[in-house]
């Protein structure tokens, strides 16, 4: 990555003069713990961000962990947040490459690249683990809620030159669906030219809907 993040910013600022107080004490330890249970869960998955794991590499005590993040549960959902700004990043990257001179096939193109990066796939599998852990899925919720705003604000300016078509919220909303999809597919499945091939009908199916009404 070029620049720091949002996050190793604000730890290397932390970090650089001594804590004035036990608040800022406490904000750096959570900030870390954070930033490596993101950085642990891109690396090993779900099965392997255990919090015995985060805690040993921050190097921090049990209490000190407990004290931030008392579930295994609640420390996952936690980095959501971060998950959905790597997210974004990635978006503008691929878009940046996206050569395409029409802004559907362009929105849609990036979309479909930045679903690719590992910290797309690791927001997905703890959707997918939260289907039979009831406490992350019920920590899952509140955590993805409070990011659906920052979600929607970045697919609002990755197809805004179609805003003013009529089909407009229903291609936004099935490309969210279709790209989830073909991130999962991609798990297991390892053929270019397929995806490719599954890009381009989509993209020719939702150029046929912009101009059609939703349904309500």
């Amino acid at each position: 990555m070029g620049s720091l993040s949002r996050m190793e910013a604000k730890l290397a600022a932390i970090s650089a003069r001594a804590p004035r107080s036990r608040s800022e004490q406490r904000d750096a330890t959570r900030a870390r713990l954070l930033q490596i249970a993101v950085a642990v869960l891109i690396e090993r998955g779900v099965a392997g961000t255990t919090t015995l794991e985060v805690q040993q590499r921050a190097g921090v005590s049990r209490g000190a962990l407990l004290h931030h993040f008392p579930t295994h549960a609640l420390l996952l959902s936690a980095t959501v947040a971060e998950l959905v700004r790597q997210n974004e990043e990635h978006i503008w990257r691929e878009q940046v490459s996206a050569r395409d001179p029409d802004p559907l096939a362009r929105a849609i193109r990036t979309l479909a690249a930045s679903c690719g990066h590992a910290s797309y796939i690791a927001e997905l599998e703890l959707w997918a683990v939260a289907r039979t852990d009831s406490q992350l899925r019920d920590a899952l919720r509140t955590a993805e809620r409070d990011a659906l705003r920052e979600s929607e604000r970045v697919m609002g300016q990755l197809f805004a030159a179609v805003a003013d078509r009529p089909g407009y919220t229903a291609v936004m909303s099935l490309s969210i669906e279709f790209v989830r999809g073909l991130a999962l597919s991609d798990v297991l499945r390892t053929d270019p030219a397929r995806r490719d091939l599954l890009v381009e009908r989509w993209i020719c199916a939702a150029k046929l809907m912009i101009d059609q009404p939703s349904i309500p």
